[in-house]
């Protein structure tokens, strides 16, 4: 009986994590609460070639941001804010290079800054943000004004999973 009872017993232990990892998969009960990107996955936005800009390839990423057409003291702010978390990528950084569209202000240091060949397109939004792959293809989005901490941390893992060649 006792040896039964073992063997019943290491059925159950070695059987039961899958029935239960299926129920709480099926009911979400006691899944954590993570967010996998915090920008908007764009998928239908035309690649950065196609926007009315200068844009050049390179073989890294871009963090790209629109200005509105008289930069004012907000303005600066949101500049100076991506200066900021663009040097808090550390080593990584050297692997982004940040792009400011419009704007009448100087550019900042290592940052790109290009005008708008024709009129603005209508997706684009004062102080949005865009994570752009070394390919020009649009990453993730970001409503205006984001925190550069959600914008971090997206960057940050998408230079993680996309190590250097």
């Amino acid at each position: 009986m006792s040896s039964r009872l073992k063997l019943l017993l290491l059925i159950l232990v070695l059987g039961a994590p899958m029935p239960v990892a299926w129920a709480m998969l099926h009911w979400q009960i006691g899944l954590p609460d993570k967010h996998v990107a915090r920008g908007e996955l764009s998928p239908a936005l035309p690649p950065l070639t196609q926007w009315p800009i200068e844009w050049q390839e390179s073989d890294d990423w871009w963090l790209v941001w629109a200005a509105s057409d008289i930069c004012e003291e907000r303005c600066q702010a949101e500049a100076d804010k991506w200066w900021r978390m663009h040097r808090a990528l550390g080593r990584n950084a050297e692997r982004v290079y940040r792009l400011r569209l419009g704007g009448d202000q100087d550019a900042l240091p290592g940052e790109r800054q290009l005008s708008w060949l024709t009129e603005r397109p209508e997706w684009v939004a004062d102080a949005q943000v865009w994570l752009v792959d070394p390919q020009g293809n649009i990453v993730t989005r970001y409503a205006p004004y984001v925190d550069a901490k959600d914008v971090h941390k997206d960057l940050e893992h998408l230079l993680k999973r996309n190590p250097v060649r």
